[in-house]
């Protein structure tokens, strides 16, 4: 469906009593919490984070600045440079 579909979708369970409630178990989880520990994995399109808690709960969260397209925009010739590490023979001129 579309951006707008998506976002009024999002919308409507927001304001659900059940998503309300959803929404309310994160916060319990969050609130007053200490993070312990911060890691971080490739999970394809985006780099995301994952927070270890004081109590031993972990938390999933998503940047918008670590999806692949900004990421490309963001480091395009960090990215080229590393590419070229990688494959070194496809450099204009080898080393």
């Amino acid at each position: 469906m579309g951006d707008l579909c998506d976002m009024n979708d999002i919308n409507r369970a927001m304001r659900s009593p059940e998503g309300m409630a959803r929404l309310a178990g994160i916060r319990e989880t969050l609130v007053g919490r200490t993070v312990t520990e911060v890691e971080f994995s490739n999970e394809i399109h985006a780099i995301t984070i994952l927070l270890r808690l004081d109590n031993g709960d972990t938390f999933l969260a998503m940047d918008p600045s670590l999806d692949v397209d900004a990421l490309r925009e963001e480091f395009a010739e960090v990215i080229q440079r590393e590419y070229l590490i990688d494959y070194p023979e496809r450099a204009k001129d080898p080393p």
